[in-house]
């Protein structure tokens, strides 16, 4: 499990994260909401390693997040943040395999281990083309698929041994097909086990699919339950402070949200 315990940072003397406590579970999907500036991305730097906290801490599998080496950090959880730049004129196939550097596998299993993945992605058969020639959204795919591999390639996983993927609008750029392929495979991703943190900001798409919503305002949680509880209460709409109606999902019942006029 990873947990977070009190955390709070700030920056020029504002507040980012204040008192942030949460945790993500193997087998989990939790998703992050909340305005923009609300902090989320901030969280997810702290979740990862890449930021520290002025106070609180982390623990990963019970054992502070700061007392991991990279290595060991980078074969237990794997991180998709939101702005990537490739500088270089990499193919498809070399982007992904950036993220077997944790690992050591056989040419055949790495190629073999790169199809697949791409092919859960929705990019089958693109290993060859240059990855800045994609759109967008192929190359969000891309750096999804260089993640997923990052967590598929140890070769001792067993169901004890819990891995982690933090990732920040993972489907911000694709349309609606794609954004229901993503989701339905994190979903099942964290049916097998993984545990899963992923930042959204479709409110509906978060309420039908995540097992966990954590809604932050302004470096506050508001909210930390499952998403049947905001049938209950205005925490969306005085959070994101929308004037929204409430309905009800036809096929699961959970909330959803449209705009009033």
């Amino acid at each position: 499990m990873l947990t977070v315990n009190q955390l709070s940072l700030s920056r020029s003397g504002k507040p980012l994260l204040d008192q942030v406590s949460f945790s993500i579970k193997p087998g989990q999907l939790t998703i992050v909401l909340g305005p923009n500036g609300a902090g989320k991305s901030t969280l997810l730097k702290c979740c990862s390693g890449a930021l520290q906290a002025d106070t609180g801490h982390i623990n990963l599998d019970d054992k502070p997040l700061a007392d991991w080496s990279l290595a060991d950090l980078a074969k237990k959880r794997a991180v998709l943040t939101q702005q990537i730049h490739m500088p270089f004129t990499l193919t498809v196939k070399e982007v992904v395999s950036l993220g077997l550097a944790p690992w050591t596998l056989s040419n055949q299993q790495a190629n073999r281990l790169i199809h697949d993945t791409l092919s859960e992605v929705g990019m089958v058969d693109t290993d060859t083309r240059i990855y800045a020639s994609l759109s967008g959204g192929e190359q969000q795919r891309i750096q999804l698929a260089r993640v997923l591999v990052q967590i598929y390639a140890d070769p001792n996983q067993h169901p004890q041994a819990a891995k982690y993927l933090l990732l920040d609008e993972p489907i911000s750029a694709l349309d609606l097909h794609q954004q229901q392929r993503i989701l339905r495979l994190l979903k099942t991703l964290s049916q097998k086990g993984l545990g899963i943190l992923c930042i959204l900001h479709d409110i509906n798409l978060a309420a039908l699919y995540g097992d966990k919503l954590v809604l932050l305002e302004q470096g506050k949680i508001t909210f930390n339950s499952e998403p049947s509880q905001l049938a209950q209460g205005k925490q969306i709409e005085t959070t994101y402070q929308a004037d929204l109606i409430r309905l009800s999902h036809p096929d699961t019942q959970l909330p959803q949200w449209q705009f009033k006029q």
